[in-house]
């Protein structure tokens, strides 16, 4: 291969936050930087796993080129002027999915109004669709947060979010849903949902929201984010690790609304003690 402008320059260093199985995903990301220098013509390396709070600070100081982050800390990251987002992933055909607040398929539970005293299931304080999203949407419908659910449990995962409400040890759990793009109102034709083909009943959801971000530190070349970004494309579109190991189908590039979507839902929750404040994304 030719190497391409900016091929001589010093490595990108390409980090992640860090995982339940931190060796498969060093792994992983070894095979990721492999391929993407292949199709960039520029050296991409690993650049380790990291706490979330340090994966950012290692993008503002240099240590770190690129980053995976998820949609919260990308958008506390943009806000500070601490990285760019330069790609998010395809998933379901769509860039963005929703949160949604949903019991089983015969739960007397149907509106936001009988949500007063059930036992609700979460993923954890840090899940931005199993938590915090759905709380901001319905603290913006005026629902009060604080003495509303007669029990609130995190669980960890969005699996076991959907078997506790299925099996009848929640009333309601907070979960991912990817929207059918063409449907008028969304919530009634669901692609894929984190409680899977389960029956379920949909009591509130948000609009869109952005996936993770692949995400630079904000001086990196323009040169250098665009190859990336086709990089990305390309590995994805090959079913290659980026398919693999993020499980994308392809890349675009952010657009300002992607973050700003977030930005507007979350500021119903600027004052809450689960989410500290965030400043909307400079353009």
């Amino acid at each position: 291969m030719v190497p391409r402008l900016g091929a001589m320059s010093n490595p990108l260093a390409f980090g992640i936050a860090i995982t339940s199985d931190p060796d498969e995903s060093i792994e992983r990301l070894g095979a990721l930087c492999t391929s993407l220098s292949d199709s960039s013509g520029r050296s991409v390396v690993p650049g380790g796993v990291w706490r979330y709070g340090a994966l950012v600070e290692a993008l503002s100081n240099g240590k770190l080129d690129l980053a995976w982050l998820p949609p919260l800390l990308a958008l506390r990251a943009t806000g500070k002027q601490l990285a760019s987002p330069i790609a998010l992933p395809v998933r379901h055909g769509v860039s963005t999915y929703s949160s949604a607040l949903f019991t089983r398929a015969d739960s007397p539970i149907r509106v936001t109004d009988d949500l007063q005293g059930v036992r609700a299931a979460w993923v954890d304080r840090r899940s931005c669709a199993g938590y915090l999203v759905i709380r901001a949407l319905l603290r913006s419908r005026g629902i009060e947060l604080e003495g509303c659910f007669g029990e609130e449990r995190f669980l960890g995962s969005h699996d076991a979010v959907a078997e506790a409400v299925m099996s009848g040890e929640a009333d309601v759990g907070a979960s991912y849903v990817y929207l059918d793009p063409d449907s008028s109102t969304g919530a009634a034709f669901p692609q894929s949902a984190g409680w899977g083909k389960a029956p379920a009943h949909i009591i509130a959801c948000t609009g869109s929201i952005p996936s993770d971000v692949i995400a630079a530190r904000t001086d990196l070349p323009e040169d250098d984010r665009l190859a990336m970004l086709e990089a990305l494309k390309a590995d994805a579109e090959g079913g290659g690790p980026a398919r693999t190991m993020l499980g994308a189908e392809t890349f675009i590039s952010p657009t300002p609304e992607h973050l700003e979507q977030l930005v507007e839902l979350l500021s119903a929750l600027e004052d809450d003690d689960d989410l500290p404040a965030i400043r909307p994304p400079h353009d």
